[in-house]
């Protein structure tokens, strides 16, 4: 994946490469030979014929090489078993890499792309390389860093320092802090800066530094684990375990007066065919049957929801409901909209009996000892299992919003943040989880506090229940594709969308969400300097200054960060004394 987006969600990130350009045609001097001036810049990027082949890390298939090779080369190295092209037996190795090399130089640059790495993750090291390039230059510099320097020294007397006073997901100071500029990082937003400080300080820690960090991530993933499985929670009676709960959504039909539970699609996997079946249970309303291997008519069939164009599709007597008239929004004569739903307050994380929509778990996918999964409906046990992770949540609920383990925090109005409270009643952050959600990420919460000895390892802690966060939310959609049957993140898009029914993971399903890659990414800087900061406030001095400003209204970064503040708080706070935590959204 890309480098910096596996420490958390940022929107709008600029990729590394384009930052490296931008920094070096600003430090490049101009000569009276452009065609000259291009080549060794793309020299230095990697983007040169010699540079694509430095960046070449995956082997072309044998198909892709013949379709390259000329008739003579093809019967030569080629020959043909049930139509399809392989190499002659006996080929060397050296031949192979030879015929690879052959191919990859006569593809268009745009499909070599598909066998390189990105030029970020290279170092130029060939010599001859480099003479060109110091011939044209007049420097003596055998890598990116000391060309920086050299190139600074020359023009500025000194190296320069690169400041981005909107910082964001860190982009522009990681990169600059890799080339060997010197750095100056602000932004006006607490996230955006975590995540900067976490580019710079925790990837560009060192490789036993790494390990350690690594080790911790481990020691909170266990713990975690260990203490789930204690509780019984995610565990059936033949000791196979949860990787999904699907819950949906359920309002009366004000027509009949039938209970019924909504959703877009009643289709849970293309690939396993498996469908959710509404049955009449004579009792006003629904019992919902899970099947693995529906015929192609039931697919079908379930395509169809309960809820289709924001309206309530009943299946008992047919008739459709506005979702607004359930939800008794109305006009008042002036034109303001009033919404009718209860907020909910802030010591509530389930629906009261009298509310308008309840919440139901209708679908668990299990995993058995051979790995092998299925879908199916809940049984009495498994209900059981519910009400116990309500009362293990009920029994820390009030300890957890004081230490800041789980948010207390009210939602604020807002363009974005309006939805949640005015279409599902919620008004504190917290409600934006259901209670196995709130379990399992305050439990993390409060093992980063108590195993957490340095200020990297809080910090990693808290990026990794970031991600939780993300991925596992009232707010994370369930993908029916048949080549993925899984959750989505919340942040697929700049929202905050409430769903009818929506995806849990479980501790299997978050071991790659909590696990983010965490590698070395040497930083050459000998000065760099944070602050959370308004860019207007700035005064720090910078040879180059480089930013990329928030869209304007396009993505409302202060309030989708909220998301993320709201649990993160308390320990920010505690790790950054000197910073605030709040999103600054008159400001912003």
């Amino acid at each position: 994946g890309q480098t910096l987006t596996g420490l958390g969600k940022w929107w709008g990130r600029k990729p590394l490469i384009l930052v490296r350009a931008t920094l070096l045609g600003l430090l490049m001097p101009v000569s009276d030979n452009p065609k000259k001036d291009m080549e060794i810049f793309l020299k230095i990027l990697t983007m040169d014929e010699k540079g694509l082949e430095l960046r070449k890390d995956k082997s072309i298939p044998e198909s892709e090489v013949y379709k390259y090779l000329t008739t003579e080369e093809k019967n030569k190295y080629f020959t043909e078993i049930s139509g399809k092209p392989q190499y002659i037996q006996g080929l060397s190795k050296e031949e192979k890499q030879n015929l690879q090399l052959i191919a990859f130089r006569r593809m268009s640059y745009d499909e070599k792309l598909k066998y390189c790495k990105r030029p970020e993750e290279v170092e130029l090291k060939d010599k001859a390389e480099w003479n060109k390039i110091n011939e044209h230059l007049g420097t003596n510099a055998y890598s990116l860093q000391e060309l920086v320097k050299q190139l600074g020294e020359k023009r500025f007397g000194k190296v320069p320092t690169v400041g981005d006073c909107f910082a964001g997901g860190g982009s522009i100071p990681f990169e600059a802090a890799r080339m060997g500029f010197n750095v100056y990082a602000s932004d006006l937003n607490p996230i955006a800066m975590l995540l900067t400080w976490s580019a710079l300080n925790i990837l560009g820690s060192n490789e036993e530094e790494i390990e350690e960090l690594k080790k911790f991530q481990e020691r909170v993933y266990k713990q975690a684990d260990e203490i789930i499985t204690q509780w019984g929670i995610e565990h059936n009676e033949k000791g196979h375990r949860a990787n999904a709960y699907l819950y949906c959504n359920e309002t009366t039909c004000p027509e009949c007066g039938y209970k019924v539970p909504l959703a877009p699609s009643w289709v849970i996997g293309k690939g396993t065919k498996t469908v959710a079946i509404l049955k009449d249970n004579g009792h006003g309303g629904f019992d919902i049957e899970i099947k693995m291997n529906a015929t192609d008519e039931e697919m079908k069939k379930a395509e169809k929801g309960t809820v289709i164009d924001s309206k309530l599709v009943c299946p008992h007597c047919g008739m459709e409901t506005p979702i607004t008239a359930i939800r008794k929004d109305r006009k008042l004569e002036d034109g303001t909209i009033v919404y009718g739903l209860r907020k909910w307050e802030k010591h509530e994380f389930i629906p009261r009996p009298d509310d308008v929509f309840q919440e139901r778990l209708y679908c668990i996918r299990y995993e058995d000892e051979n790995g092998n999964r299925y879908y199916t409906a809940p049984t009495e046990e498994d209900l059981k299992r519910e009400e116990k992770v309500i009362t293990l949540l009920k029994e820390r609920f009030n300890e957890w919003q004081e230490k800041g383990y789980i948010p207390s925090n009210a939602i604020e109005e807002g363009d974005k943040t309006d939805e949640p409270i005015r279409t599902r009643g919620w008004t504190y952050w917290h409600q934006l989880f259901n209670p196995r959600q709130l379990l399992v990420h305050g439990l993390l919460m409060e093992l980063i506090d108590k195993e957490a000895k340095t200020k990297k390892e809080k910090v990693v802690g808290l990026l990794g229940v970031n991600r939780c966060l993300n991925w596992n939310s009232k707010l994370c959609r369930w993908n029916n594709d048949a080549s993925n049957e899984k959750g989505t993140d919340v942040f697929s898009n700049q929202a905050l969308n409430t769903l009818f029914n929506y995806n849990t993971r479980t501790m299997i399903s978050l071991y790659t969400t909590w696990f983010y890659n965490l590698s070395v990414y040497s930083m050459y800087s000998k000065i760099i300097s944070f602050k959370l900061n308004d860019a207007r406030k700035v005064d720090e001095q910078s040879i180059f200054w480089l930013t990329d400003p928030p869209y304007a209204d396009a993505i409302n970064y202060h309030e989708l960060s909220e998301f993320f503040l709201a649990w993160d708080k308390k320990m920010l706070l505690d790790i950054f004394p000197d910073w605030y935590a709040d999103s600054k959204r008159a400001l912003a």
